[in-house]
């Protein structure tokens, strides 16, 4: 019974990811050509690139991932899970990091294609850091609010906020790598969503 209660809630969770995340991520990949010259880029192009444009699919990857449970009537259907609803936040956040990860290396293989030089295999771990970095913060402000729109304005925000030189160069991931201080706030960041999805149907039992 646990075997097929889990299998039943893999497939379940990464059909609701695929249709709130996945889709509208592939739609930001592909508008991405149109407004940014993406051939031939040397080293340092193909870095702003990723990390101005490509990252961006971190706010949908991540931010949609609570959106199933906004609706009122999931709060019994999360009372009933065998599972508890941070793990299966945990798995949701997961599956995101793999589905970013396989987006980014596509994309980077497109640019690869039109004559961009880069090393693609640390630019592509440092352009799924940057995802993270935006999308972390929008999915967090989702989980204590319960409300996807204001995630999505808060990560928007953090985005134009990095825009900003002064403010900006602290986390260029893709052009200065990554240290163990970031790496210590993504984790973090990590920690601190899940500490916040709890099931708000099984506290009231």
């Amino acid at each position: 019974m646990e075997v097929r209660n889990f299998y039943t809630i893999i497939k379940s969770n990464a059909r609701l990811i695929f249709k709130w995340t996945l889709f509208p991520a592939i739609i930001v990949l592909l508008i991405i050509p149109q407004i940014y010259g993406i051939s031939n880029l040397d080293s340092m192009k193909s870095a702003d690139c990723l990390e101005r444009m490509v990252a961006l699919i971190g706010i949908p990857m991540f931010v949609s991932l609570l959106k199933p449970e906004e609706n009122g009537e999931m709060d019994a259907i999360i009372a009933l899970r065998p599972f508890p609803y941070q793990l299966i936040t945990s798995f949701r956040i997961l599956i995101s990091l793999i589905s970013t990860l396989a987006l980014i290396l596509v994309f980077e293989g497109y640019m690869d294609i039109v004559g961009c030089s880069f090393p693609i295999g640390s630019y592509t771990f440092r352009t799924l850091a940057k995802s993270m970095m935006l999308g972390f913060p929008g999915l967090l402000v989702s989980a204590v609010s319960k409300s996807t729109i204001v995630g999505f304005l808060v990560s928007f925000c953090w985005y134009c906020i990095l825009q900003i030189e002064s403010f900006g160069n602290i986390f260029q991931y893709v052009s200065d790598g990554i240290n163990m201080y970031q790496m210590l706030l993504l984790v973090g960041g990590y920690a601190v969503i899940v500490f916040f999805c709890k099931d708000s149907s099984r506290e009231q039992i």
